[in-house]
């Protein structure tokens, strides 16, 4: 059955859409701590709780704010590269690299297909190995979630310099963290990884290789290997 010609990149824009996905979890709002006491804006006068933000290399910076009339604790500002006495443990390491191999992987896969599209849509072994490709893909956007388990989800220096520097006004922040826009996005590549993958591999399933040895085609082999001596 010959399918249409549309079908065929449908697993390229679901590859696409994940290596997008990757890079917004490269952002500082992978993972997230709220206060557990709301706050009063001085300004607008709305008590809300503060949530600080965190990523891969990159965090919320912020500032304190202490006056007689109002008092601000925390104010977001922009995202900064982690001071050089922040503890990276393995974990964190290892999110790093499996989210890199993620994106570097990706990305020469998807130019690889986009080349492998403009000479020709059929079925070819490039392809097959563009589906293994997103497929590891998938398995390592997903172990780089192991930085929910790392140290800058659990026991924060930052955020446990932050809490001793407000003891008294009211204001703390959790110990652990929960996960943000980047971190979900992560999870939704994670997924499309998978989809372009499992759709790659069906739509562009492999003919059987030629027997090296005497040049005989074995695709669509239908007569039996041995035959009976007796009939000629």
């Amino acid at each position: 059955m010959v399918l249409p010609k549309y079908l065929y990149f449908i697993p390229f824009f679901f590859s696409i859409s994940a290596f997008i996905l990757a890079f917004v979890g490269t952002a500082c709002d992978y993972l997230q701590f709220t206060s557990t006491t709301p706050i009063t804006n001085p300004i607008t006068g709305i008590s809300e709780p503060v949530t600080l933000k965190f990523g891969y290399w990159y965090y919320q910076s912020w500032t304190l704010n202490n006056s007689t009339a109002d008092y601000e604790p925390v104010s977001g500002d922009s995202c900064d590269f982690y001071p050089s006495t922040v503890h990276v443990d393995n974990n964190w390491k290892a999110a790093r690299a499996f989210n890199l191999i993620a994106i570097i992987g990706g990305g020469s896969i998807i130019l690889l297909d986009i080349f492998q599209g403009c000479m020709s849509i059929k079925r070819n072994e490039s392809f097959r190995l563009g589906a293994i490709g997103y497929m590891i893909c998938c398995l390592c956007t997903g172990l780089s979630l192991i930085l929910l388990d790392s140290s800058l989800c659990k026991n924060n220096t930052l955020i446990e310099e932050l809490n001793q520097s407000i003891i008294g006004e009211g204001v703390q922040f959790p110990d652990t963290c929960t996960i943000s826009k980047g971190g979900k996005a992560s999870i939704a590549a994670c997924v499309l990884w998978f989809v372009a993958s499992v759709g790659t591999m069906v739509l562009h399933q492999s003919f059987r290789k030629k027997d090296r040895g005497n040049g005989i085609d074995d695709e669509g082999l239908d007569e039996p290997l041995f035959i009976d001596s007796q009939v000629l």
